[in-house]
């Protein structure tokens, strides 16, 4: 789950930065001493900079918008985006970096800042991009952040921000679409006013310590396409998510059955994998019809594996590891799941051989059939799926064949120690 935040990031970078022209103009004589001022403050407060990239770029002789990670307006060559993302910089954020009044995108992502959020950013009103993510901010995350009404994406993940997520920041945020505040320490709960940000296409609160019922408000996101709550304690219904895409609560203490998705007919990725789920599989797979990604495995789900899962055409990775499902294979299943990439079967018990036409997902890249006993000998079939990389039959009945067992076994050990 930490990996869907940069695909947000490129695609958010590319709606925005259109809007971005640097200028060198010299035309006109243009005051640039308020932004250099900052700049260099904010120089002075980096401790470590091992590319030496702020030492040898950002000298005081040459233009701030010919500095490194910094870009200026066409007409008024002020400072409009600040981008030291990825440059393994030490340091704190001094408060004049406030003064960078045209600032509409500022990016200090993966890089090791720490301390507090100094207040003057609040007076950055044209903000529509903040990445602060992979940092070592700490402290509550300051309500002042509702302070930038054009702002569109604000991600602060993986820093060791704690407390609550501030309530009143998000009345002052109507146009923000994405929202990443993975990886903290947050604590509490989700508050009912975040859902008030209809704009919202990307949530991300993986990885805190929040807790509670999801407000049944979240069906008021008719926009929303992630929904990320893993690794919190977080239950409740999701509602009538339209136009939801990935919805991924692993770890979050589920209990009984999962919640209701009868409508999230675009619905690709599921995992609600780790939780306490039991009972039958209850899913209305004829609704699902686009998943490409099924994963609930660690939980107590019993009986046999439904029919209509059959019906994921799409689905490419399918994961059920340690439930308590038994019976038979649906006849058609692996027919129509001919785009699988991933099978996970283990603990599932079926006690017969393994059906042949497994054989005809040509584009199985992992196969884990772990103690389903299974039994007989294993078909020289299994030659046909030659993408598969890895192969465990471990505490099953297969018998004979021992030669061509041994060469997918050969094969899967030569893989792994070439990649």
């Amino acid at each position: 789950m930490a990996n869907v935040p940069r695909f947000i990031l490129g695609l958010t970078m590319a709606v925005l930065l259109p809007n971005f022209v640097v200028s060198f103009s010299t035309k006109t004589k243009i005051d640039t001493s308020t932004d250099q001022s900052a700049l260099q403050a904010l120089k002075a407060h980096v401790v470590t900079d091992p590319q030496k990239i702020l030492e040898t770029n950002w000298s005081i002789t040459t233009s701030v918008c010919n500095w490194a990670g910094v870009t200026c307006g066409s007409q008024h060559q002020r400072v409009i985006a600040l981008n030291l993302s990825n440059m393994l910089l030490t340091g704190t954020l001094p408060p004049q970096i406030g003064n960078l009044s045209f600032l509409t995108s500022l990016n200090l992502m993966n890089n090791s800042f720490h301390g507090s959020l100094p207040i003057q950013l609040a007076n950055l009103h044209r903000l529509r991009f903040i990445e602060l993510g992979e940092n070592y901010f700490y402290e509550e995350i300051p309500s002042w952040f509702g302070s930038f009404p054009e702002l569109q994406y604000l991600s602060l993940s993986a820093n060791k921000f704690t407390g609550q997520i501030p309530s009143d920041m998000f009345e002052r945020l109507p146009k923000l679409q994405s929202l990443n505040l993975g990886m903290n320490n947050l604590s509490g709960k989700i508050p009912i006013d975040l859902l008030k940000c209809k704009e919202l296409q990307f949530i991300n609160l993986e990885s805190n310590r929040l807790e509670g019922i999801l407000p049944e408000e979240i069906g008021n996101l008719t926009k929303l396409r992630s929904l990320h709550l893993d690794n919190n304690r977080i239950q409740g219904e999701i509602g009538d998510l339209l136009n939801l895409e990935q919805l991924t609560m692993s770890n979050n203490g589920l209990l009984r059955h999962p919640p209701t998705m009868y409508n999230l007919t675009r619905l690709r990725i599921l995992d609600l994998s780790r939780n306490h789920l039991s009972g039958p599989i209850p899913f209305d797979f004829p609704s699902l019809l686009n998943l490409e990604q099924l994963n609930i495995s660690f939980n107590m789900f019993g009986g046999s594996i439904p029919s209509t899962i059959s019906n994921l055409t799409r689905l490419t990775i399918l994961d059920t590891f340690t439930n308590y499902l038994s019976g038979e294979i649906p006849s058609d299943m692996f027919e129509r799941l001919s785009k699988l990439q991933v099978l996970d079967l283990v603990s599932a018990w079926i006690p017969t051989s393994i059906p042949m036409s497994l054989f005809k997902c040509k584009e199985l890249q992992i196969m884990n059939l772990v103690d389903c006993g299974f039994e007989g000998i294993l078909p020289k079939e299994i030659g046909n799926l030659t993408m598969l990389r890895s192969l465990d039959l471990t505490y099953n009945e297969i018998e004979g064949n021992g030669k061509l067992l041994d060469a997918v076994l050969v094969f899967y050990c030569l893989f792994q120690s070439v990649g």
